[in-house]
């Protein structure tokens, strides 16, 4: 019952706008933390599914066991245990906290397991039921992407997958391969890039904890291939908006040079060090706003990147809560953001140096239409490469694009 009682506290707490990564990391002691994240992160994926069997099983809404209900049709179409099991735990906890509604939940339940294959047909009818995406952005990814969209959807709804970056002053990745071959650890390589076949504890990935490599997906990885490709040389290092780290990192892997770290959000700054202290990294770590200059000592960058704030859409696999908090009005929020950070950071940037402006959305408005207005805004600027990944089963969807400050002649 303690189960049950914990995943409803995360689902109200998601539902009414929290972040579920966080919402449930402060469960992660717990001794069923990984049925506790598996039944949250599948009812939110699953949401639109989920609300639609209740709103049809159900003859007018009913707060108070709402997110019960909910569950108990995730568990009972999704999940391994037996309905009676299904049935019975959840009528119980009812008994147990809301007294005068076992009965109600006992029925409806009984009903959908009756009544299931019929109400899954009917699901499959509708895209927004049937991919748990909502109408607004299901209608801007059919404008953007018409031949493409269908893909796009289905794997929105994909568990996300387990991507590892080696860190070549470890070890190289064909002596990390030959590592996870000798521990049967299966795994996939996608244009250079590694991919588990199956997710794993990190205390059971070889070299981890010694810095050897680090969980990341490979569509956030391709900051070095876009350099790399373009000769682009770095030295003197702005990574904005820089945590979790995961970038902050590669780059220090793959460059000598000097980096800083630039976070507004104080909590988020120690992930940053726990990263660069695990991988035996160095860099300057910044508390502070990459929409104005009042931490900036006025000495300029030959490299920056903006991994600017966006609505991370590219991300819905790792963060099903995104479809639900996120509204299409959110987007004019980020785009605004977007172009005064990477306006703001222009100015750091020396003549003849070189900025990627990265996101981790799909939608257009946050990637081309804002290179465009960057083209006519600001001064000096050219476009030399773009790099657009599109989610796939073993990757979630980034925008990088690779932007020189001309130098004046």
């Amino acid at each position: 019952m303690e189960n049950y009682k914990i995943i409803f506290e995360i689902l109200v707490e998601v539902l009414n706008g929290q972040n579920l990564g966080e919402v449930i990391a402060k469960y992660k002691n717990h001794e069923n933390y990984p049925k506790i994240k598996n039944i949250s992160y599948n009812v939110i994926r699953y949401y639109y599914s989920l609300d639609f069997f209740t709103r049809k099983l159900l003859d007018r809404p009913n707060y108070k066991i709402d997110n019960i209900l909910k569950v108990g049709f995730f568990e009972i179409w999704l999940s391994n245990k037996p309905v009676y099991a299904v049935i019975n735990d959840l009528v119980n906890y009812n008994k147990e906290n809301l007294n005068g509604l076992h009965g109600l939940v006992n029925a409806v339940l009984r009903k959908f397991d009756l009544e299931k294959k019929q109400l899954i047909e009917e699901l499959n009818k509708d895209y927004k039921n049937l991919y748990n995406l909502p109408e607004w952005l299901i209608t801007k990814i059919k404008q953007q992407y018409k031949n493409q969209a269908l893909d796009i959807f289905k794997s929105l709804m994909l568990n996300p997958s387990f991507g590892v970056r080696v860190n070549p002053l470890k070890i190289s990745q064909a002596d990390y391969l030959k590592l996870l071959d000798s521990n049967n650890i299966q795994y996939n390589l996608i244009d250079n890039k590694l991919v588990l076949a199956d997710a794993l504890n990190i205390n059971q990935l070889p070299l981890f904890n010694d810095g050897g490599v680090s969980i990341q997906d490979i569509a956030a990885q391709y900051l070095v291939d876009l350099l790399n490709k373009n000769n682009v040389s770095i030295n003197n290092v702005l990574d904005a908006c820089a945590a979790p780290g995961g970038k902050t990192c590669q780059l220090l892997e793959n460059y000598k040079c000097k980096l800083n770290a630039l976070e507004i959000n104080k909590p988020r700054l120690k992930r940053i060090e726990e990263n660069l202290t695990r991988l035996k990294l160095s860099a300057k770590i910044i508390y502070g706003n990459a929409e104005n200059k009042k931490w900036w000592n006025s000495v300029k960058y030959d490299f920056i990147l903006a991994d600017v704030p966006c609505s991370a859409i590219g991300t819905i696999k790792r963060n099903p809560d995104i479809k639900i908090t996120r509204q299409e009005e959110d987007l004019l929020n980020f785009i605004a953001t977007q172009r005064k950070i990477t306006i703001n950071l222009w100015d750091m940037l020396v003549d003849g140096g070189y900025m990627v402006y990265s996101t981790c959305s799909i939608l257009n408005e946050e990637n081309e239409q804002n290179i465009d207005y960057f083209t006519t805004t600001l001064s000096n600027f050219k476009l030399i490469d773009i790099i657009k990944i599109l989610p796939t089963q073993n990757n979630d969807g980034l925008f990088y694009a690779l932007i020189k400050k001309e130098v004046i002649k």
